[in-house]
């Protein structure tokens, strides 16, 4: 009997002919050759942290989970190797004995590197581009189970490709990684206006090492968070953070989100209710604690770069379409920063850009919302996230992407019998 696999937030699921768990790159490349011997599609899955149907499948889905940990540490150059399989959180701990840390990090650290590298995951700062920029080299396992190892220097097209590469390539085994020496972080946190805030906000991105936005719809208020690097000593009130980060943001939010999603009439007055008791708070804490929050609450995420000058047009359009439309929205949305990059599929290919990222219940339909959004985003030359949900087709993604044919003649050389192409993939890149 197939199993069921579903990812993180429950709304994609698929049964697979299996789910496996390879040990190593023999036993990988076995698995591989046999499922593409047999016609089965293959695809790769990390911690299932992706909105869109990029795992589903009838064929085979391979976990990397049991390829995971560190591999090798280089101190003169300031790299570090490690399996596909590992998760944000146990890099970041494996790095730490080494004095070492990673450059940027997202809010979330439960993902692979696999999964978060080949997604576009990022972070936010101004002068720090997304996660796959720290790559320095990759091991790639083609459909034949041959492994190209590729970096700037040797394999370099299909370095490029590979960078952010939705897995339809193959599937990549190790990374090496560019990291940094150990760093601290002040964080504070403090509401304000949303007009102050839009209106500075590429000011308070320049002083700050990293520095984001959360707007509550149907109010004028943000919750702004800003990060300094510093050499002060760790301060945390691990009580307090508890409370904020667990109980009030995930279990107080949830049952508010419960509400609304059994009366969306109530999420205006539920939003300015929350936003009313919006509190400030700071800490002093090593960079992946001070940047990472926790996720319990399940929520469906669509997500756009759009180019820094349009952001905060893009921004006040979307405020205003939500009391237009008197959309049932709830979630508060999210406004990042992440520099120009040259990875063919990044979203933030030759551009510098400002994220925006709209939320909804996992249990509720997010399509009209979603939908509305993108309109928005898409008028500003927007370009989504792959890991996210958007309605796109390769033809209209085409038009955002410079390297789009540069991509898609590596991965037809790459995997010309379609291995590593579901139906979703298909539709998005174009076969």
């Amino acid at each position: 009997m197939a199993k069921l696999w579903k990812n993180w937030s429950g709304r994609v699921s698929c049964s697979p002919a299996q789910i496996a768990y390879p040990r190593d790159e023999a036993e990988l490349a076995q698995l591989v050759r046999t499922a593409a011997a047999r016609g089965q599609v293959v695809r790769p899955v990390g911690s299932g942290h992706s909105f869109s149907d990029l795992v589903t499948t009838t064929g085979v889905v391979v976990s990397l989970d049991k390829l995971a940990g560190l591999i090798e540490v280089d101190k003169v150059h300031n790299t570090a190797t490690a399996w596909a399989g590992t998760k944000l959180w146990q890099f970041c701990d494996l790095l730490a004995p080494f004095n070492l840390a990673m450059e940027n990090m997202g809010d979330i650290d439960k993902q692979s590197l696999g999964g978060a590298l080949a997604t576009g995951t990022h972070g936010t700062g101004l002068g720090l581009g997304g996660l796959s920029t720290q790559i320095s080299a990759l091991s790639l396992m083609t459909a034949s189970g041959e492994v190209i190892e590729c970096s700037e220097e040797h394999e370099r097209d299909i370095f490029k490709a590979a960078q952010v590469s939705v897995g339809a390539l193959g599937i990549v085994t190790q990374f090496t990684l560019r990291v940094v020496p150990t760093y601290r972080l002040a964080y504070t946190r403090a509401p304000g206006n949303f007009i102050d805030c839009i209106s500075r906000a590429q000011k308070h991105a320049e002083e700050n090492r990293h520095f984001e936005f959360w707007y509550f719809p149907y109010t004028d208020t943000v919750m702004m968070k800003f990060h300094i690097q510093t050499e002060a000593r760790i301060e945390v009130g691990p009580v307090r953070k508890w409370i904020d980060e667990v109980l009030v943001e995930n279990y107080v939010f949830g049952v508010l989100a419960g509400m609304c999603r059994r009366k969306p009439s109530r999420c205006a007055a539920l939003s300015k209710f929350t936003a009313r008791r919006l509190t400030s708070a700071s800490e002093v804490n090593t960079s992946h604690h001070a940047l990472v929050t926790r996720r319990i609450l399940r929520f469906s995420e669509m997500e756009y770069a759009i180019p820094i000058e349009r952001g905060p047009t893009a921004m006040r359009e979307l405020k205003e379409w939500i009391v237009k439309e008197n959309a049932p929205v709830f979630f508060p949305i999210e406004y990042r920063y992440v520099k120009a990059d040259d990875i063919w599929l990044s979203p933030f290919y030759q551009r510098d850009s400002v994220t925006i990222s709209v939320h909804y219940d996992a249990r509720a339909d997010h399509e009209a919302y979603f939908r509305g959004a993108e309109k928005i985003f898409r008028r500003h030359g927007g370009r989504p996230h792959w890991g996210k949900i958007h309605y796109l087709s390769a033809a209209e993604l085409r038009e955002l992407y410079p390297e789009w044919d540069s991509f898609r003649r590596v991965r037809k050389a790459l995997d010309p019998r379609g291995v590593f192409l579901n139906p979703h993939l298909a539709h998005v890149l174009g076969g």
